[in-house]
Formats: C-alpha cells, sequence, structure tokens
C-alpha cells in the first residue's frame, strides 16, 4: 500500500477547537487503485464527480458517465467520459461493452446517479413525476447491476457502491418518490450481495442524510431547515466525506462488507 498522502491547509492546526477535522480533498491513497478501472454514474457534477477525482487521484482509470457526456462539470471533457442513459438496458449494455472494448476489464463501479423527484404529499403525487423517480433511481441500478455483475462474477473480483439515501430508512415527508426508489435500493442491493457473494464480489449503498450538492437547491428552505435539524452534528455533509467511504467500498480493503447500507448521516439515524 502506498503511502498515505496529506496536505495541511494553512490555518488548520492538527487538533484545532475552532476548525473540526474532516475528511477533505488532500488527504487521499496514492496507488491504491493502480491499474483498475472503475465505472461511475452521475460523474457530471455533485458527489459523483467529487468520488471520480479523488479515485483518480488514487491511480484508478475512471470512465465517467453521465445522461450527458459533459465532462466532470469543471468545463473538462475527458475521452473516456460516456453519454449513459441508466434507465436504458441497451445504453448500459453499449456503455459497458465500449468499456471492455478500451480497457479490457471493469474492476467496480460507483451508481451515483439519482433525482430528488417531486415534493409533493403522498395524495397529490403525479403518477408521471413517481414512475420517473423510480426509473431513475431503481430501475436505473437494476439495470446497472444486471449488465455488470456477469462481468465481474467471471473474474472473480468486484466491487460496488450505491448510493442511496437516510430517507430510505426513514422516509421523508413530502418526498415519496425519492424515499420508496431509494427504499428499493436498500433492498436491491442486498439481494445483489448474496447472489455474488460467492465470485469475490461485494455490492454496498451509502445512505447519506443533507450532503453539500446541488440537490439542496431543489428543496424549499423550510424543507432544508426540517431536514437539517434532524442532523445532531449540525451540519451538512461534505462531499470529501462522502467520497472517502465509496473510495474505500471500491477497494481491495472491502473485502469482507457486502450487502450493507452504510450511514453517512452525522448522527441522524443511529439504529
Amino acid at each position: 500500500m502506498s503511502e498515505l498522502t496529506e496536505i495541511t491547509t494553512p490555518g488548520a492546526a492538527a487538533g484545532s477547537p475552532l476548525r473540526p477535522r474532516t475528511a477533505s480533498a488532500e488527504i487521499y491513497w496514492p496507488g491504491r487503485f493502480r491499474d483498475q478501472v472503475i465505472l461511475v454514474t452521475g460523474a457530471a457534477g455533485g458527489l459523483g464527480s467529487d468520488t471520480a477525482d479523488r479515485l483518480e487521484r488514487e491511480g484508478a482509470t475512471v470512465v465517467c458517465t453521465d445522461v450527458a457526456d459533459g465532462g466532470l462539470g469543471d468545463g473538462s471533457s475527458p475521452a473516456n467520459c460516456m453519454a449513459l442513459n441508466v434507465t436504458s438496458r441497451p445504453d448500459w449494455d453499449r456503455t459497458i461493452q465500449t468499456t471492455l472494448k478500451r480497457y479490457g476489464r471493469i474492476d467496480g463501479a460507483l451508481f451515483a446517479h439519482g433525482i430528488q423527484g417531486p415534493e409533493v404529499p403522498v395524495t397529490d403525487m403525479p403518477a408521471d413525476g413517481w414512475a420517473r423517480t423510480l426509473s431513475v433511481n431503481l430501475d436505473g441500478c437494476l439495470h446497472g447491476l444486471a449488465g455488470i455483475l456477469p462481468v465481474l462474477t467471471q473474474q472473480g473480483y468486484g466491487r460496488v457502491a450505491i448510493l442511496s439515501s437516510i430517507s430510505a430508512r426513514e422516509g421523508n415527508p413530502h418526498q415519496a418518490a425519492y424515499s420508496a426508489s431509494k427504499a428499493g435500493l436498500v433492498a436491491l442491493v442486498k439481494t445483489a450481495a448474496k447472489e455474488v457473494a460467492p465470485y469475490g464480489v461485494t455490492v454496498n449503498s451509502i445512505a447519506p442524510s443533507m450532503m453539500k450538492t446541488r440537490l439542496l437547491e431543489d428543496l424549499s428552505p423550510e424543507r432544508n431547515a426540517q431536514l437539517l435539524a434532524k442532523v445532531p452534528m449540525g451540519r451538512v455533509g461534505l462531499p470529501e466525506e462522502f467520497s472517502a467511504l465509496a473510495t474505500w467500498l471500491l477497494s481491495v480493503e472491502a473485502s469482507y462488507v457486502t450487502g450493507q447500507t452504510l450511514d453517512l448521516s452525522g448522527g441522524r439515524n443511529t439504529a
């Protein structure tokens, strides 16, 4: 294992009571994913983009995908960034075959795509909004697993991490479609993990509470305040904190963890 690299930010003295120590982009394991190919969905922004960046800094060849091939959301457009409509099984098949043809292997995948869906009471939930949310958040992961798990099981190794949500455990008022789609992911992960465990392949999910991403902008100020009030740490989670956990689940180190949903909630859920 390569030596841990940490670049100290000026003014952030170790143990300073004024600046809580958290995961940061400056702390990573160089070479941890050397010679590995990792596919990332939702890579044009948000948690997918940050994790793709960390994977690259740790040596991985990252195949970035999103609904549009717009690169990593920072004006760049890497040659290995591909458009992927996660709701389309043929699109998934094309993406996986293109990756295998280009790099000869796939070692893992992070499914970080997702939409918020309608913010309305259950009684007002529009059928098209419900269907669209489940199609992207849940069906999109089913299609991805169906396409990538045969590749991983055949080679006898693989890691899959999927973005779920704390709402999968608790259910958020006025977010029935989102909560139901994320709860379905938890069950899907458990099922898939048991099916592929004998082949050296792990499947896990991460359940964040509020994270500092664009999705917060889709919620009303009142909803943001209500959700933040449930977090004992009293703050929004950082993308770096997500990427630190996601890259560990995608690494060789997480070899005996599968079928789990790991909370990243600032203490909101401790069950």
